[in-house]
């Protein structure tokens, strides 16, 4: 059976892109009423409503969603660049382009110099030689408005690497190492110089830098507790312990005494995030009385330990230090280089220990413990990353100093692995109770 052609191609209605979707608005317009809404949460950040505006001479650019009163603008995972450029004078423009730019520098003693392309992409916002209607001599119109999304991706080694934040850091001591990660808007104009003569054009261009800053969150909250012993009891999983035994002088008989470090189990945390944590040293009473009988009195201090150490003589040196470190690393020509810093110092004070004689000439097991609280500094805008040649690392540091130069004990540090991100857990969806009761 031969069935009839209904319609032809030639009959078909021609084709018309349909016209851009609104911005989006929470604010109800005339006519809308709410039927449902979800509120934010309190972790949530405020939408970007206002306006980033440059103007150089006689051009003006506009960048659209914008936090209020940025001085640079700001982007996040697969931001879209989108705004408009306002032109003065237009007679003489042939092209209007715009250019999204992003490179890795690095630096180090080894091995020199490196520069990485992030991102390179480009978009004709007009063209003189594709306009349409095609005039004798069309113009530019006088606003442009444009939209372009950022990648998530850059290629290296024929691998796709998530795109890098943000980022710069130097260390200028030897060995030296240097890192930056850098994103601008480059608006190209090319102009004729002459009315009549389309020779030796010229290219004005205009600059705008902007911070690239994918959001990341943790997935766990940091449970508060009111008691560690209590809340290691009764939900341990939400603590992740370090041990590690004291490193003593070659030939010291006593008995091994041992370090624990706690921290949330999570080990994700948000750079805001207050971090808890807790200390113990733990071992035979007698071993722990030899240690700390000179400094006792340090021990049980309750001035916290978060002192500006210029304040302090060599005497006074914190028994224990708790602090955030980053590791900055960087790969060139087959060789690496590594630099760390302190990016927070943590707040520590003590638990008055219960380290009485033994009796009867049997030692017991006993403990000292600290409790402490880490934060990141202000300025630390951007988490750890692997971006290939690069790698910044995140570690929780605990540094422990003998009580006097002839202590028994040897200097210690534990370093735990911990990831940090830009935002903290949503704790809405999670049940907060901490117990209250236990044995302490």
């Amino acid at each position: 059976m031969e069935f009839e052609n209904i319609a032809s191609s030639s009959e078909l209605p021609s084709y018309s892109p349909s016209t851009p979707s609104p911005s989006y608005s929470c604010e109800l317009a005339c006519g809308e009423r709410l039927l449902e809404q979800t509120p934010r949460t309190r972790s949530s950040r405020p939408a970007s409503t206002s306006l980033f505006i440059k103007k150089a001479g006689k051009t003006t650019i506009v960048l659209n969603e914008q936090e209020d009163g940025a001085t640079i603008p700001r982007y996040g995972r697969q931001g879209i660049i989108s705004g408009s450029v306002f032109l003065e004078n237009t007679e003489n423009i042939v092209d209007v382009t715009i250019k999204v730019k992003g490179k890795m520098d690095l630096t180090i003693s080894e091995a020199g110099g490196e520069s990485i392309k992030l991102i390179e992409d480009t978009y004709t916002l007009w063209s003189q030689a594709s306009s349409t209607p095609r005039t004798e001599r069309p113009t530019c119109p006088s606003q442009i408005a444009f939209s372009a999304i950022l990648p998530t991706t850059f290629t290296a080694d024929g691998k796709q690497i998530p795109l890098p934040p943000s980022y710069s850091v130097n260390h200028y001591a030897v060995p030296s190492l240097f890192v930056r990660c850098s994103y601008t808007l480059h608006l190209v104009i090319t102009q004729t110089r002459y009315k009549k003569m389309d020779i030796w054009p010229k290219t004005k261009q205009i600059m705008v830098p902007f911070n690239y800053v994918p959001r990341t969150r943790a997935h766990r909250p940091i449970i508060p507790s009111p008691c560690f012993f209590s809340s290691v009891k009764t939900s341990p999983e939400e603590w992740y312990q370090a041990v590690t035994p004291l490193k003593m002088r070659p030939n010291v008989q006593l008995e091994p005494i041992y370090c624990h470090l706690f921290v949330p189990g999570a080990r994700i945390y948000g750079l805001k995030d207050t971090i808890p944590f807790h200390v113990q040293l733990s071992g035979n009473v007698c071993a722990l009385r030899e240690i700390f009988s000179v400094q006792l009195d340090r021990v049980l201090s309750v001035d916290s330990y978060n002192t500006v150490a210029s304040k302090k003589s060599p005497a006074d040196k914190p028994l224990l230090k708790v602090s955030l470190l980053r590791q900055v690393s960087v790969t060139m020509k087959g060789l690496k280089s590594f630099k760390n810093t302190i990016i927070g110092e943590g707040s520590i004070w003590p638990i008055p220990p219960d380290l009485s004689a033994c009796t009867l000439g049997t030692c017991r097991e006993g403990h000292v413990d600290w409790e402490g609280e880490l934060r990141c500094s202000e300025d630390i805008t951007a988490g750890g990353f692997d971006a290939s040649s690069v790698h910044v690392k995140d570690f929780i540091s605990l540094t422990l100093s003998p009580p006097t130069p002839q202590s028994s004990l040897l200097a210690l540090q534990i370093t735990v692995p911990i990831r940090l991100v830009t935002d903290s857990c949503d704790v809405s969806g999670f049940d907060l109770a901490v117990p209250t009761g236990g044995d302490t």
